[in-house]
């Protein structure tokens, strides 16, 4: 077991960190069902036996990454939405962590994140997706604020949320740090730009502008804003998909 003095090196305290990130990796390689608490202490080098020391079976190690996980992002998140800011740099930012956190940050960790959910202890599995909608309506409260202040369209706020949510979180699917072609803060970017168009007002239909809006955007006014909603998240994931072709 080559790798045992290095885990017996560690400080205590981060040996069970170390058993975390093992599992998650591995659950991503291999996925939770097939990987066993075997293969985690064959990966840290160590007995089952001393793996048993830290945690006690394969259920729980799941549930930690998820609290884990899920805290990286929403502590982040639950700050931002805190700010003094405009509803329009809060969401801005948001998107940027969320990316952050899923690229850079670990990406072994949210691929099991936004896979494994049905594998979860019942116990757990309601807490995280209690915990998740508590984000999303972080999300949705920013996008509603927007809207009462004339920054952005009258979009549906909690579908608009879902939206920008599902594109965030698809790119644990398509990205590799190892073959991708785009940096983290050039996805962000691109998501950025892409979701505004999708949910930001121009600058001449922000309050305050004089100019008059054309005959197709009073018509468009008109209409439900469910099925604007709906087509906005049909056409970003049309160019979600080229953006997706491009890598691969």
């Amino acid at each position: 077991m080559e790798n045992q003095p290095e885990f017996k090196g560690l400080d205590k305290s981060l040996r069970k960190q170390k058993i975390i990130d093992t599992a998650a990796a591995l659950f991503h390689r291999k996925g939770f069902a097939s990987a066993t608490l075997d293969d985690v202490s064959k990966e840290l080098g160590i007995s089952k036996a001393a793996l048993y020391h830290y945690v006690g079976s394969k259920d729980e190690l799941l549930s930690i990454i998820y609290t884990q996980a899920f805290d990286n992002i929403f502590k982040d998140t639950y700050e931002i939405s805190g700010m003094d800011l405009p509803p329009d740099e809060k969401l801005r930012l948001i998107i940027r962590n969320h990316i952050n956190n899923i690229i850079i940050k670990d990406l072994s960790m949210f691929s099991v994140y936004f896979s494994e959910e049905s594998q979860l202890p019942e116990k757990d599995f309601k807490k995280i997706r209690e915990e998740k909608k508590k984000y999303t309506r972080i999300v949705e409260k920013i996008i509603a604020e927007g809207i009462s202040k004339g920054l952005f369209k009258n979009v549906d706020p909690l579908l608009e949320a879902y939206a920008i949510l599902g594109m965030c979180n698809w790119i644990y699917k398509w990205y590799s740090p190892k073959t991708a072609h785009y940096t983290p803060e050039k996805i962000a970017d691109h998501f950025i730009a892409l979701l505004e168009g999708g949910y930001l007002k121009s600058d001449e239909h922000r309050p305050g502008s004089k100019a008059k809006p054309s005959a197709s955007v009073r018509k468009s006014a008109k209409t439900d804003p469910r099925k604007q909603a709906l087509n906005r998240v049909k056409e970003q994931c049309r160019l979600l998909i080229e953006l997706i072709d491009e890598v691969v």
